[in-house]
């Protein structure tokens, strides 16, 4: 009677080791990008809330942007309190678009 393994079970315990590290990689990969676009999702909405702060108490009509190391927001209001406002990351791709109107006085 011998004892250990053969090739073949070493070879079999390989390949289903194999498979799951490529699944848990690939699980990592997508959490990282899940989370990368979390924080450019909050900073986006932190920054709409401080603009709109703004336009709130400014009710001024026109058009701005600002530049920001996570990209640009833009935003426009016109005489009636309407705000269109965009947040874009540095990659060009849309992160928020509020459409939104200002409360009165």
């Amino acid at each position: 009677m011998r004892r250990g393994f053969t090739l073949l079970e070493v070879v079999v315990a390989l390949l289903v080791l194999e498979v799951a590290v490529v699944g848990s990689v690939g699980a990592l990969v997508l959490a990282s990008q899940t989370l990368a676009r979390a924080e450019a999702l909050e900073r986006a909405v932190a920054t709409t809330e401080g603009v709109l702060d703004s336009l709130a108490r400014t009710r001024s009509a026109g058009a701005d942007s600002v530049i920001l190391a996570a990209g640009t927001v833009s935003w426009t209001v016109d005489d009636s309190g309407r705000v269109a406002l965009r947040a874009v990351d540095p990659k060009g791709e849309v992160v928020l678009d509020v459409r939104s109107l200002l409360p009165p006085w």
